[in-house]
């Protein structure tokens, strides 16, 4: 599947190209959540194991597990999260919160809370540049110095069109979306920081 005229230059393809399909992302979550051998991973995830072993290969290839032998007769390995694998932490947690928002279910399978506190957690996208949680109307994506013509057309129509439609949206969903507005930082796990 071809998912963008231009996949070199687009992050978003690039990062669906290295994560795109629904068992990475489980794998992930599954890593995130301490496992790290094959049998943890497909009793955990009911997946076949010839899909488990293509996935973690290709996992291993574009650098998002490392694989360790921990037994020699016969083979055994484990896969670790590498920092790039670990870069995803972000992507997962604010995937719970839309799940959370956007597809709730009357039962509570698993919950996020902060390790020292036990408190419930809404994950924000947060800038830290600005120092401010994102939300979509503050955002704009512009053409690079190496955009192509379509780019540039897209860029100019998401200019054009993004006040109107983002402000609109932002004004019905912004009371009710904890992903649309938010006005605390995340924790240090979230963005990456450590503490002091």
């Amino acid at each position: 599947m071809k998912v963008s005229e231009e996949p070199d230059l687009c992050p978003i393809a690039r990062a669906l190209a290295c994560v795109g399909d629904s068992w990475t992302l489980l794998i992930l979550r599954d890593a995130f959540q301490g496992a790290t051998r094959f049998d943890q991973f497909q009793r955990g995830l009911g997946i076949a194991s010839n899909m488990l072993t293509r996935r973690l290969e290709r996992m291993v290839d574009n650098g998002l597990l490392e694989k360790y032998r921990y037994q020699t007769r016969p083979p055994r390995f484990e896969y670790r999260l590498t920092d790039k694998g670990r870069g995803l932490a972000p992507v997962l947690l604010t995937l719970y919160a839309w799940g959370e928002h956007h597809l709730p279910i009357a039962a509570r399978g698993v919950e996020l809370v902060h390790r020292d506190s036990g408190e419930p957690i809404v994950p924000v996208i947060y800038d830290r540049h600005q120092g401010t949680p994102l939300v979509p109307r503050d955002v704009v994506m512009v053409a690079g110095p190496d955009a192509t013509p379509a780019m540039r057309q897209r860029a100019e129509r998401a200019r054009a069109q993004g006040e109107i439609l983002l402000t609109s949206v932002m004004e019905d969903t912004a009371a009710a979306d904890p992903l649309a507005e938010a006005a605390v930082a995340p924790s240090a796990e979230i963005t990456g920081q450590r503490r002091r």
